[in-house]
């Protein structure tokens, strides 16, 4: 069946006179007579019911020339379609994000991408930690995550958006509760709620390393799945918690966030597949410059 066959009949459908619908396609009556028979022989149906007064559309006719306009307008539309989506303008980016301590970032990349790409649709999942962010990415599930570094995984390459100071949440009786600031050494025989430290999580390898370096490592009485829930444990006095100062707008009673020394800042970058050839995602990677430059602690260029 081929587009010129559709062309042809639709002309006539709406002519309903093949003399006047011949003229419309600059063509000779014979071969437009002719396209149409072949067209009803593809179909296998009658498409047009002839007499020498008058031409018809059969109830066939009629259901086909619906369908026969939506095909020649996609037909008109797709090479434009296919240019926008190579030039990023429409398509689709799944981007996944790390938890509520990411949320500034989201909230700054969604409004801008969303201003820079209004026509392409932006996905948001989540909360993943960073191993289950990279297996995610590895998978092609998500086209690129906010996701808290250190992260281990090849073919995987990553952009820092910002640092966060990391705080010591204690529960708000916690003798140490009423400094301004703790040091990790006040802090190594204390019980600790983590996030699960087989999913990857950046922070926790961030954790074991700065109690290293005293010659320790973190307590661990009890995992938790995400920062709100840490914090909620700690409420409750299963044991003190890390977390990225962002986590301060959470709020959770009973619990007091303090600056603790001794645990270098946590970095917050976005991941995607190095060689992934989206040109929506590509299109939000430009804006990286301006989300960086607006998030509120800006990255350490030292490091």
């Amino acid at each position: 069946m081929e587009l010129r066959h559709l062309k042809a009949f639709v002309t006539v459908a709406e002519e309903l006179n093949f003399r006047r619908a011949a003229a419309r396609l600059q063509m000779s009556q014979p071969p437009l007579s002719q396209q149409i028979k072949r067209l009803e022989r593809d179909v296998g149906v009658s498409l047009l019911r002839r007499t020498t007064r008058q031409v018809a559309l059969t109830p066939a006719g009629h259901a086909f020339l619906a369908e026969a306009r939506i095909a020649l307008k996609a037909a008109q539309t797709a090479p434009e379609a296919a240019r926008q989506a190579a030039a990023g303008q429409i398509g689709a980016v799944r981007l996944g994000f790390s938890g509520p301590t990411s949320h500034e970032a989201l909230v700054l990349m969604t409004k801008k991408f969303r201003a820079h790409r209004p026509h392409v649709r932006l996905e948001v999942l989540g909360p993943f930690l960073a191993g289950e962010m990279v297996e995610l990415l590895n998978r092609d599930e998500v086209d690129a995550g906010l996701i808290r570094l250190p992260v281990a995984g090849s073919g995987i390459q990553v952009r820092i958006l910002t640092r966060h100071p990391v705080t010591v949440a204690l529960p708000a009786e916690h003798p140490l509760a009423g400094r301004e600031k703790v040091d990790l050494r006040d802090l190594c025989d204390e019980p600790v709620v983590s996030h699960p430290t087989n999913r990857g999580a950046g922070l926790v390898s961030l954790i074991h390393s700065a109690y290293l370096k005293y010659g320790s490592s973190p307590n661990i009485v009890q995992e938790a799945p995400d920062t709100h829930t840490i914090l909620s444990l700690v409420g409750a006095g299963v044991g003190i918690g890390f977390v990225p100062s962002p986590a301060g707008h959470l709020k959770v009673p009973g619990v007091v966030l303090l600056p603790v020394s001794g645990i270098p800042p946590v970095a917050l970058a976005l991941a995607w597949r190095r060689e992934d050839p989206n040109p929506a995602l590509h299109a939000l990677l430009e804006l990286l410059d301006e989300v960086s430059a607006e998030c509120s602690v800006q990255p350490d260029a030292s490091v």
